[in-house]
């Protein structure tokens, strides 16, 4: 799974986090605060849809423009890998 392992999405309240695992346990000081956007694509990675896949998903449930949905996605992506919450 492209998904590290130590990382999980939670929702809480309405709102969405990443959160990171250290030896089962949770590390409050590098949760990161996600919009429902971020969330659904987070949710689409851990099936293994690929970007194709993910923006074919978001036209059909959020009415965006392909070219838009498709750089908010790569870049979403690109901000995961950074953080080594995501690789291919």
């Amino acid at each position: 799974m492209p998904i590290n392992n130590n990382f999980m999405l939670k929702e809480l309240a309405g709102e969405y986090m990443i959160i990171p695992l250290s030896s089962s346990n949770v590390n409050i000081s590098k949760i990161l605060n996600i919009n429902e956007t971020g969330a659904f694509i987070f949710k689409c990675l851990e099936n293994n849809d690929d970007v194709t896949t993910i923006i074919f998903k978001m036209k059909n449930e959020y009415d965006i423009e392909e070219e838009l949905l498709k750089n908010d996605v790569l870049e979403f992506i690109e901000k995961l890998k950074k953080l080594g919450i995501y690789h291919d």
